[in-house]
């Protein structure tokens, strides 16, 4: 029993002196859940709820998802599984990752504000993207990959806003 408590003791100690690298460690990990949520919410709008609709391009301003870049299909099953990530996410991030302490009210609209950017940016991407490697690895694969770099480019933008500005810890000199 000693020696657990011990071992407990030297891995608080670690977590301590590592707590940049073990908040990133636990961004990963609640990251890893919001993946999966995003990625069975777009497998099935993709694969079949909006399947219907692939033959009908979608456009948008600089958004545009024409029939070879998966037509409304893609936009609605990126867009529909992105809002349902980003929202287990917020509350993934703020309790586990952060134990954010500021007003949640104010973290909530930033993080809103965060993620719209980063909607649009996703929302944006795949029209870049997406037909050179599907046209490369197919479909289904390409849709995966380019969800995947979505994924990666929400990450590096998503932990340092979120770290140093949305779910901070509040100050003892704010209470």
């Amino acid at each position: 029993m000693t020696e657990k408590i011990e071992q407990k003791s030297a891995w608080q100690e670690w977590k301590s002196a590592h707590a940049g690298l073990w908040q990133f460690v636990m961004f990963v990990l609640m990251s890893g859940i919001t993946t999966l949520v995003d990625l069975a919410t777009f497998a099935v709008f993709n694969f079949w709820i909006f399947r219907s609709l692939h033959d009908t391009p979608f456009f948008w301003g600089p958004i545009r998802y024409s029939v070879e870049n998966g037509g409304l299909t893609a936009f609605g099953a990126f867009a529909v599984s992105f809002a349902v990530s980003q929202t287990v996410n917020f509350f993934l991030q703020r309790k586990k990752t952060f134990h954010a302490t500021n007003n949640a009210v104010s973290s909530a609209l930033l993080y809103a504000l965060m993620v719209i950017g980063v909607y649009f940016l996703q929302l944006y991407v795949p029209t870049l993207i997406r037909a050179p490697i599907v046209a490369v690895i197919g479909a289904v694969i390409g849709d995966l990959l380019v969800k995947a770099i979505n994924m990666i480019l929400s990450m590096l933008i998503q932990f340092p806003l979120n770290k140093w500005v949305i779910m901070r810890q509040r100050d003892s000199d704010d209470k």
